[in-house]
């Protein structure tokens, strides 16, 4: 069959659309059948996901990430995410909390050193630093003048450094904080 007597589709407007119809016809009908998709139309929050941060730091000390604690958090604070990072080369164990009154806390604990645990955190730039002492441990506080950039609040521990980030009131930084103190690091198994 000679080039000129095959069939030309995908030539015209009315060919590509029909194509491209069909393609979105199918793939809404497989994310309606595996029920992926989800449409919510409520503007009230939902619940929050709730994450067991018991087993997951043990699951870190035992691993050896370094000196793990479990904080006891104040009543009505719901963890609600929690997983390992690289910070600075080292591993650093994340957990993250919904306060009371709807706050976010997210701790980090790692073995970086204290003076550049602030700066291996992320790559944001945080100029304004001031000091605070919560319950004897002096805690350096970075800010920044960027409003998207959140504060960090550094702690040392002595074995192992505690950043407290978030987007939360002081009293929630010095709860969450206060809290890391208090704590004794979790035994390695």
């Amino acid at each position: 069959m000679a080039a000129e007597e095959r069939p030309k589709i995908f030539e015209g407007a009315k060919d590509i659309s029909l194509s491209l119809a069909v393609v979105v016809i199918m793939m809404l009908l497989a994310v309606g059948a595996t029920g992926l998709c989800s449409i919510n139309s409520e503007t009230q929050q939902g619940a929050v996901q709730e994450v067991d941060e018991q087993t997951f730091l043990d699951t870190q000390a035992r691993a050896g990430v370094g000196a793990i604690r479990n904080p006891e958090m104040p009543e009505g604070w719901e963890a609600n995410a929690a997983r390992r990072v690289d910070m600075g080369g080292e591993n650093a164990t994340v957990v993250s909390w919904v306060t009371a009154d709807q706050g976010f806390v997210e701790s980090t604990q790692t073995q970086v050193a204290a003076d550049r645990a602030g700066e291996a955190y992320d790559a944001n730039y945080r100029g304004i630093e001031s000091d605070r002492e919560i319950k004897g441990h002096q805690v350096r506080v970075l800010e920044s003048d960027d409003d998207s950039v959140r504060r960090l609040w550094v702690t040392d521990l002595g074995d192992a450094r505690l950043i407290i980030s978030g987007a939360a009131g002081d009293s929630d930084f010095e709860a969450a904080t206060a809290a890391f103190i208090d704590a004794a690091p979790i035994a390695e198994k």
